[in-house]
């Protein structure tokens, strides 16, 4: 080879070995600026996989605690208080529906296991002693009732009197508020007739507003509460079920009227000429501040008579507007078990507590 040759190949080589050179050089930055941008990309995963974003946390913390929604307050509708006007036709309603002949019997009521032994033991009572004994008791709340031999005749003695001069007054057959203050000279009169029958059962006073009145007023004032006994004379025999229906048509009138209806003057008088009676086994179980109008009635042997009664009507303490919320309860007792008030005390004290308990 010659000079010249040789000095163009080395040249030739020199070009070769710099292109080269270029080409590696262009391939290590290509790789370099690859790798470069793969770690960008496997951080910013890392990154995103180690940081979720709000959108997803949100998810999970919702997926990891769920939301309960509560739970709608139930609405509870009260039931409403019958008012006096609905008892009264449900109470001789119920007193009609009673079982007279058993010795006890319910209607618009269930006694539970405790009352009826309870009224069982007392009217037992009588029984164990030779004594024939029935009661019946309406409770005011509801016009529900309860009876002991409700349909058996008895001899009302001086129970009949209260009622009979309620239905004097609510007929209309005396003016009650002219009697409440002797506005007239016949009013005082008949004041005093009235406050000597109720107060000290006094039998001549009785007479005289009978002799004047007659049965007819009585007779016009049970209509309509289905009773089948009344008076008979003066006195005569009645149900325990039929002077239940007396005192019903009591209550209503005695305590039914608003403040100022036209004889509520008379009427809260006459009410309180009933209260704390002379010997009412009724009246003796019950406290101050409770109202009880009621009337007792006895004989021990006169023309081969004999009756031990009591019958009225309690009202709790503090009891207000009883047009609208009635309280309370009516009893008619009629017994043969003369001079035994005990025994009556302790069957008005059980009926009480039954009453009390229902």
């Amino acid at each position: 080879m010659t000079d010249v040759q040789l000095d163009n190949a080395i040249v030739r080589h020199a070009q070769s070995a710099s292109r080269w050179k270029t080409v590696c050089f262009s391939a290590l930055l290509v790789a370099a600026l690859s790798a470069a941008s793969m770690g960008v990309a496997v951080h910013h995963t890392s990154a995103s996989a180690a940081a979720p974003s709000a959108s997803a946390t949100a998810t999970m913390q919702s997926q990891a605690q769920p939301t309960v929604s509560p739970s709608p307050t139930p609405t509870i509708t009260p039931t409403p208080t019958p008012t006096l006007a609905q008892v009264i036709p449900a109470a001789f309603a119920n007193l009609s529906q009673l079982d007279g002949s058993s010795t006890l019997a319910s209607a618009g009521v269930e006694l539970n296991e405790m009352q009826r032994s309870q009224l069982m033991e007392r009217i037992e009572d009588f029984r164990a002693q030779g004594y024939q004994a029935s009661f019946v008791v309406v409770d005011m709340r509801t016009g529900a009732a309860i009876a002991s031999y409700g349909g058996m005749p008895m001899y009302t003695a001086s129970s009949i009197k209260a009622p009979y001069i309620v239905s004097l007054a609510q007929t209309g057959a005396v003016d009650i508020n002219a009697v409440a203050t002797s506005a007239t000279a016949d009013a005082v009169g008949l004041n005093q007739l009235i406050t000597q029958t109720l107060q000290v059962s006094d039998n001549d006073t009785y007479e005289a507003l009978y002799k004047r009145f007659g049965a007819a007023p009585t007779m016009q004032w049970l209509a309509g509460t289905g009773a089948t006994t009344g008076l008979n004379g003066y006195y005569g025999d009645v149900t325990a079920i039929d002077l239940a229906r007396m005192w019903v048509n009591s209550y209503e009138y005695l305590f039914g009227a608003s403040a100022d209806a036209a004889d509520a003057q008379g009427r809260t008088w006459l009410a309180q000429q009933m209260c704390s009676s002379l010997n009412s086994s009724i009246a003796a179980v019950h406290g101050e501040g409770e109202i009880v109008a009621s009337k007792a009635g006895w004989i021990y042997g006169e023309g081969n008579l004999y009756a031990y009664n009591d019958a009225g009507i309690v009202i709790p303490a503090g009891s207000m507007q009883l047009s609208e919320k009635p309280q309370g309860y009516v009893l008619a007792m009629l017994t043969n078990a003369c001079a035994r008030d005990d025994l009556l005390t302790a069957l008005a004290q059980t009926v009480d507590d039954a009453m009390r308990a229902a």
